[in-house]
C-alpha cells in the first residue's frame, strides 16, 4: 500500500515538474514541487481506493438484495404451502389410525349384543378406556410437545432466480457541498501555499468562495430530483459542474489579470480543472456512501421482513398443532373415556332385563359412532383449502396488526366441535372488527381474544389494555356490521384502564 502510494506521488510529481517546464516554459522550483503534490495526491489516493472499495462493496450488496428479496417472496409461498401440507398430513394421519382403531371397537358391539356377558362388556369398556388414555391421550401430548421445539428454516432451500436491479436504481448523483468546500480549502489551498505561500492560499480561498452559492444550489437541486428520476439529476450534476468550471476560470483569469501576483502560478484552465476534480471527487464519495447507506438499509429491512415472515410460519405451524391437539384431548378423548365409563356402569347393573341392557347397549354404541362422526367432521380438509381452521383466521388477525398490537386467544375444545366451517369468516370480520376498533380508537397494544361456547351461542370476549371507554361513546361502523351479522355486544363499564368487550353470535342461525 504505502509502495503504491510512493510511485503515485513520484509520478504525479515529476509530471508536475515537466508539464512546469517543458509545457508552460517556466521555470521549476524542485522544493516545491516535489513535496507540494504530497497532501493532494495522499488524499487522491486515499479516496480513490476507498471509492473503489465501497462501489465493488456495494455491488456485492445489491446482489445480496435481490437474492433477500427473492427469498422473502418465496418463503411466504412456502409458509403457506408448508403449513397446510403438514395439517393435512397429520390429519390423514389421524384418520388412518385414530378411527381405523375406533371403528374396529364399535364393531365389536355387534359380538356381544346376543349374550351380554359382564366380561365382555367390561373387555370392551378396558379397550376404550385403554385407547382413551393412552393411544389419545398419548397422541394430543405428542402433538402438544412438538410445540417447544423449532424447526430452523433452511434459507438455501428457498434459493431462485435472483433478479439484480438496475443500476440506477442504487446511485443517484449528488453534489457534495460541504465536502467539496472541506476539499478545496484543505487540499486545494495547501497545494497552492507549497507552491506560492500565503497569497496563493487567499487566491484559493477567493475562487472558492466564488462558486460556493453555485455548488449549493446544486446539491439541493440534485438531492430533491436525483432519487426520483435519474435524467434529470444527472442533468443537474453536468451543468453545475460546467458553471462552476465555468466561473472558476473566469475568475481566476480576472485575478490574474489584476496587480494580484503570485509565483509558479498555473493558467486559470489548469487551476480551474484542479478545483473541478475536486468536487467532482468529493461528489461521488457523497454519491456512494448514500448509495450504501440506501442498500444497507433495504437489506436489513428486508432481513426483518423475512425473520418476521419465518417466525410467523413458526408460529403457524405451533398453533395448528395446538388445535389438532386440543381437538384429541378435549372432545375426542373426553367423549371416549364417557363411553366406555357407559359400558362399565351397565355391566354393573344387575337389576335390568337383558332387553334394557340391549336398548342402552344400542344406545352406546350410537353415542360412540356421533363420537367418530363429530370428530371425523372436524378432521375434514382439503389439502389446498387453508380455510378450514379457525386458527389459521386468528393466526392472519394477529399477523395483519403486526408491530402495532400483539394479539393472543384462548379457545375452549368444545368450540372446535361446535362451530362450523360456514362460520369461520365471519366470526374472522367480527373479530377484526373488535381489533381494529381498539387498537385505532383505544391505542390498544395488547388484545386477548377467548371463545366459548355458551348454550346455543359463540361468545367471544376480547379484552385490551387501550385507553377504555370513553364517556360520549357512539356506535360506530364496526359495531353495527356486527349488529348486522345476527350477534349482540356488550361493554363492561368502570374499567380505568382497557375495555372489555363480549360478543355473542348464534350458531344455530
Amino acid at each position: 500500500m504505502s509502495s503504491a502510494f510512493l510511485i503515485f506521488w513520484l509520478v504525479i510529481s515529476t509530471s508536475e515538474i515537466l508539464i512546469t517546464i517543458y509545457v508552460f516554459h517556466n521555470a521549476a522550483f524542485i522544493g516545491p514541487q516535489l513535496f507540494a503534490p504530497l497532501f493532494p495526491s495522499l488524499f487522491g489516493f486515499i479516496a480513490s481506493s476507498y471509492l473503489l472499495a465501497e462501489f465493488d462493496q456495494n455491488r456485492i450488496d445489491i446482489k445480496r438484495l435481490a437474492f433477500a428479496r427473492t427469498v422473502l417472496e418465496k418463503t411466504a409461498q412456502q409458509s403457506q404451502d408448508q403449513v397446510i401440507a403438514e395439517r393435512s398430513q397429520l390429519i390423514l394421519a389421524i384418520q388412518d389410525s385414530v378411527f381405523y382403531q375406533l371403528d374396529a371397537l364399535r364393531k365389536q358391539f355387534a359380538a356381544i349384543k346376543g349374550s351380554l356377558r359382564r366380561t365382555e362388556i367390561e373387555r370392551l369398556a378396558n379397550e376404550l378406556e385403554d385407547y382413551s388414555a393412552n393411544t389419545i391421550r398419548t397422541l394430543s401430548h405428542d402433538m402438544a410437545k412438538d410445540l417447544s421445539s423449532t424447526t430452523p428454516i433452511n434459507r438455501l432451500s428457498f434459493v431462485g432466480s435472483q433478479k439484480i436491479r438496475n443500476f440506477s436504481n442504487s446511485y443517484n448523483p449528488l453534489i457534495s457541498f460541504k465536502l467539496s468546500l472541506l476539499v478545496m480549502v484543505l487540499v486545494g489551498g495547501n497545494h497552492v501555499a507549497s507552491l506560492s505561500g500565503f497569497p496563493g492560499f487567499l487566491f484559493q480561498i477567493v475562487t472558492t468562495l466564488a462558486i460556493v452559492p453555485i455548488l449549493f444550489i446544486g446539491s439541493k437541486i440534485t438531492e430533491k430530483y436525483s432519487p426520483r428520476n435519474l435524467y434529470v439529476g444527472f442533468i443537474s450534476f453536468l451543468v453545475t459542474i460546467f458553471l462552476s468550471g465555468y466561473v472558476l476560470v473566469i475568475t481566476a483569469a480576472a485575478i490574474n489579470m489584476s496587480r494580484f501576483q503570485i509565483r509558479n502560478e498555473y493558467p486559470a484552465l489548469v487551476f480551474s480543472a484542479r478545483n473541478l476534480s475536486a468536487v467532482i471527487l468529493a461528489s461521488l464519495i457523497v454519491t456512494i456512501i448514500n448509495a450504501r447507506r440506501k442498500t444497507i438499509n433495504e437489506l436489513v429491512e428486508l432481513n426483518e421482513k423475512l425473520q418476521v415472515d419465518l417466525d410467523w410460519m413458526d408460529n403457524r405451524s405451533r398453533e395448528l398443532r395446538k388445535e389438532l391437539a386440543s381437538i384429541l384431548h378435549g372432545p375426542l378423548q373426553g367423549r371416549i373415556a364417557g363411553v366406555a365409563m357407559a359400558l362399565r356402569l351397565m355391566a354393573a347393573d344387575n337389576e335390568s332385563s337383558e332387553e334394557d341392557k340391549n336398548k342402552k347397549l344400542v344406545e352406546i354404541e350410537m353415542l360412540l359412532t356421533s363420537v367418530i362422526e363429530d370428530v371425523q367432521k372436524l378432521f375434514s380438509i382439503e389439502k389446498n383449502q387453508p380455510e378450514a381452521s379457525i386458527i389459521i383466521k386468528l393466526i392472519d388477525l394477529r399477523r395483519s396488526w403486526d408491530g402495532l398490537a400483539k394479539v393472543s386467544w384462548f379457545i375452549e375444545p368444545n368450540v372446535f366441535a361446535a362451530l362450523p366451517t360456514s362460520s369461520f369468516k365471519l366470526v374472522s370480520e367480527i373479530l377484526y372488527e373488535a381489533v381494529s376498533n381498539s387498537v385505532r380508537h383505544g391505542g390498544s397494544t395488547t388484545i386477548n381474544i377467548s371463545l366459548r361456547i355458551q348454550e346455543d351461542d359463540l361468545s367471544l370476549t376480547v379484552i385490551d389494555n387501550g385507553l377504555g371507554i370513553k364517556k360520549d361513546f357512539s356506535v360506530g361502523a364496526g359495531m353495527r356490521k356486527i349488529s348486522e351479522s345476527g350477534a349482540t355486544y356488550s361493554f363492561i363499564d368502570g374499567l380505568d384502564r382497557g375495555a372489555e368487550l363480549t360478543i355473542k353470535m348464534p350458531l344455530n342461525k
